[in-house]
C-alpha cells in the first residue's frame, strides 16, 4: 500500500511539472521578441523619432533605414508622409493607414516589395526620385493595388508619380497598369537616350496622363505615334535634350497647351521640313530658352500656333533675327495674315539687333514684353521701337525696365538709352560697311587738302611756265640761249 502511494506521490509532481512548463512556454510565445531583444509593443513609436505636427509626418534626414513596424505608425490619417534624405535602399509593404502624399526621395533606392502601397489608403502621390532604381527592379507588380477573387482595386486615386533621377534606361510595358488614373508622371533625368517601344507602350497606357516630364533624358527624337493615345495631355517638358529640329510627333498632341524645348541644340526654325514647327492650335505657352545653337527664327516658324498666349526665347546668344511674319499664317488668302492673340513675349538676352514691328498683331494687346540684353541697333531700321513702341506702351509693358535698354550700334549711339532718341530720325547704316559717323571728319580732311593743294599747285605751275623745270613750251634753243646770256652777263660782270 505504501508502494502505491509513493508511485502516485511521483507521477503527480511529475504531471505538474509538465504542465508548468507548457504554461511557460505558453507565455514566452505571446511576447515574441524582435531581432534586438525588445519587444514590439515597447518598439519606439514613429513620433518619437520623427517630427509629427497635425496631419504631417517628417522623417527627413534622420539616417533611418526602415520606415517603421506597423505597430509603430500613428493611428491617424496622414497628409504627407517624407521619408526625404535617408539611407533607405528596401521599401517593404507599408501599413494599412491613410497617407496623402509619400515621400521617399533622395534615399539608396534599390529594391521595392511587390503590392509595397496595397494597403496604403487614399494615397494620391508618390515621389521616388532621386534614387537608384533600375528598369530590371522597377516591375509592375511593385504598384499592384487590392486583389481577390470577387474585386480588383488598382492604386486608383494615385495622381502623381514622380520617378525623376534614377537609372531607368527603359520601362516595363505594364508598368503603369495598376495606375489607371494618373494625371503626372515626372520621368525625367533618366538614362533613356531613347524611347524604345516597351517603354513608348508604358506611357502610351496612362489614358488620363494630363503632364509629361521627359525633360534632361538624351532622347534625339520621339516616336512619331508617341502622343497618339492622349486625349488630356496638356503639358509636355522636353528641355534638356538632344532634339535638332521640332519633333513631328507633336502634331499628335492635339490638346497640349504648354510646351517646353529648353536647352536643346535647335539651330534653325522655319516653315519647311525638318525646321517645321508642328501645328497645335490649343498651344497656349512655347518656351524656347537657353539655345546655345539656335541663330534664325524664319518666316511663319510659329505659323500653327493659332492660339498661343506666351512665348518665351532667352538666353539664345546666336539668336540675330526673328522674321516679321514668324508667328502669322499666311495661308488665308482672302482674309490676309492671321495673328495668334499673344499677350506674353519674352524675348531678353539674345542676340536680336533689331525687332520686327510685324512680329506681334497689335502690341497693345500685349501684357508683358522683355527686350533686355540685346544688341539694339539705333538706325532707322529700329524706328518704330525707338520712335513708336517704347514711348507709347514702354511703361505698361515693361515698367522700370525700359529705362536700362541701351543701342549697341552704331557707335556714335552705343551705350545710350533708346528711349533718349525717341524724338529723333534716326540715319540708316551703310549695307556695305562705311562708316557714316565719320563723314564728317572726311568731309573736313578733304576741305583742307584741297585749300593746301591750290597754292601748292598755282606756285608749281608759274615756276613750270618760267622754265624752272626745263619743259613746257620752251624749246632746245631757247635753253641753249638761256646759258648764252647766263654768259654774257658773266663777262660783263
Amino acid at each position: 500500500m505504501d508502494y502505491r502511494c509513493f508511485i502516485a506521490v511521483v507521477l503527480a509532481s511529475a504531471i505538474a511539472e509538465i504542465v508548468a512548463s507548457n504554461t511557460s512556454e505558453t507565455a514566452t510565445a505571446g511576447t515574441t521578441e524582435p531581432e534586438n531583444g525588445t519587444s514590439e509593443t515597447e518598439l519606439p513609436s514613429l513620433c518619437s523619432v520623427c517630427n509629427c505636427e497635425d496631419d504631417n509626418v517628417d522623417c527627413a534626414n534622420k539616417t533611418l533605414t526602415d520606415h517603421f513596424k506597423d505597430v509603430q505608425w500613428p493611428n491617424k490619417a496622414i497628409k504627407v508622409a517624407s521619408f526625404n534624405g535617408n539611407l533607405l535602399v528596401h521599401v517593404k509593404q507599408f501599413p494599412q493607414i491613410e497617407i496623402r502624399k509619400l515621400i521617399l526621395q533622395r534615399n539608396k533606392i534599390t529594391k521595392i516589395d511587390h503590392r509595397a502601397f496595397k494597403q496604403i489608403i487614399n494615397l494620391t502621390e508618390l515621389d521616388l526620385s532621386h534614387n537608384q532604381l533600375t528598369s530590371e527592379n522597377l516591375q509592375p507588380q511593385v504598384f499592384e493595388g487590392k486583389f481577390s477573387m470577387a474585386d480588383y482595386e488598382p492604386l486608383g486615386k494615385l495622381l502623381i508619380l514622380n520617378l525623376a533621377h534614377n537609372v531607368l534606361h527603359s520601362l516595363h510595358q505594364d508598368l503603369f497598369e495598376h495606375m489607371t488614373s494618373l494625371k503626372v508622371l515626372n520621368l525625367s533625368w533618366n538614362l533613356f537616350t531613347k524611347i524604345d517601344s516597351r517603354t513608348s507602350l508604358a506611357i502610351s497606357s496612362l489614358l488620363n496622363l494630363e503632364e509629361l516630364d521627359l525633360s534632361y533624358c538624351g532622347l534625339k527624337t520621339l516616336p512619331d505615334s508617341q502622343f497618339q493615345s492622349f486625349r488630356y495631355l496638356k503639358k509636355l517638358e522636353l528641355s534638356g535634350n538632344r532634339l535638332t529640329s521640332p519633333p513631328s510627333a507633336l502634331e499628335e498632341a492635339t490638346v497640349l497647351e504648354a510646351l517646353y524645348l529648353d536647352e536643346n541644340p535647335i539651330q534653325i526654325i522655319g516653315p519647311d521640313h525638318p525646321h517645321r514647327f508642328p501645328a497645335m492650335t490649343k498651344l497656349k505657352l512655347l518656351s524656347l530658352c537657353c539655345m546655345p545653337y539656335l541663330t534664325t527664327v524664319g518666316p511663319q516658324a510659329f505659323s500653327g500656333l493659332a492660339s498661343l498666349e506666351n512665348l518665351t526665347i532667352n538666353n539664345c546668344p546666336k539668336l540675330e533675327t526673328i522674321d516679321d511674319y514668324a508667328l502669322a499664317n499666311l495661308k488665308n488668302d482672302t482674309e490676309g495674315p492671321v495673328w495668334p492673340p499673344l499677350k506674353k513675349l519674352d524675348l531678353s538676352d539674345n542676340a536680336l539687333r533689331y525687332l520686327p514691328q510685324l512680329f506681334v498683331a497689335r502690341w497693345d494687346w500685349l501684357e508683358e514684353l522683355d527686350l533686355m540684353n540685346n544688341k539694339w541697333s539705333c538706325d532707322c531700321n529700329n524706328q518704330y521701337l525707338i520712335n513708336r513702341l517704347l514711348p507709347k506702351y514702354g511703361s505698361k509693358l515693361m515698367g522700370k525696365q525700359m529705362n536700362l535698354l541701351t543701342c549697341a550700334l552704331p557707335p556714335e549711339h552705343a551705350g545710350k538709352n533708346l528711349i533718349s532718341l525717341s524724338n529723333r530720325k534716326l540715319r540708316c547704316l551703310d549695307l556695305n560697311g562705311a562708316r557714316p559717323e565719320k563723314d564728317a571728319t572726311i568731309l573736313i580732311g578733304v576741305l583742307i587738302g584741297i585749300m593746301l593743294a591750290i597754292p601748292v599747285c598755282l606756285t608749281i605751275f608759274i615756276f613750270w611756265r618760267r622754265g624752272f623745270f626745263f619743259c613746257g613750251s620752251q624749246n632746245p634753243a631757247s635753253f641753249s640761249r638761256a646759258f648764252y646770256k647766263r654768259t654774257m652777263n658773266d663777262e660783263e660782270y
